[in-house]
């Protein structure tokens, strides 16, 4: 800055403390936007995916724990759910078998004869 502009010294003296500092605060801003962008940014990107690497292999030792916990034990809602279909199945077939040997009888007494399944022989 032009020092005739003003005639006070102190006001230009206080100008070029002023002009210093500024130019010290834009070259220490410089500097922490390098330091940041080259140094802290990729260490926090490097530890960001470390802790993201130990949390996904912590919960795939937890995910394969618990698949060998039920591999160890049988499932018992599975069983449960096996079973009753098996017992439903069985259930059924004997209904069907019922009401098939129920109809056959009712063939029998309203013809009058024997019947052989359905197959006849000559």
């Amino acid at each position: 800055m032009n020092s005739s502009l003003f005639q006070d010294r102190r006001a230009t003296g206080l100008l070029n403390r002023v002009r210093e500092d500024v130019t010290h605060l834009r070259d220490d801003i410089g500097s922490l936007l390098t330091h940041t962008t080259k140094q802290t940014l990729p260490n926090g990107a490097r530890e960001l995916a470390d802790q993201a690497r130990h949390q996904l292999a912590a919960g795939g030792a937890y995910a394969a724990s618990r698949l060998r916990d039920f591999r160890g034990q049988p499932n018992r809602q599975s069983a449960g759910w096996i079973g009753g279909a098996v017992v439903a199945g069985l259930l059924a077939y004997g209904v069907f078998a019922l009401c098939r040997s129920a109809c056959q009888a009712k063939r029998v007494a309203n013809s009058g004869e024997y019947e052989l399944d359905d197959e006849v022989t000559e």
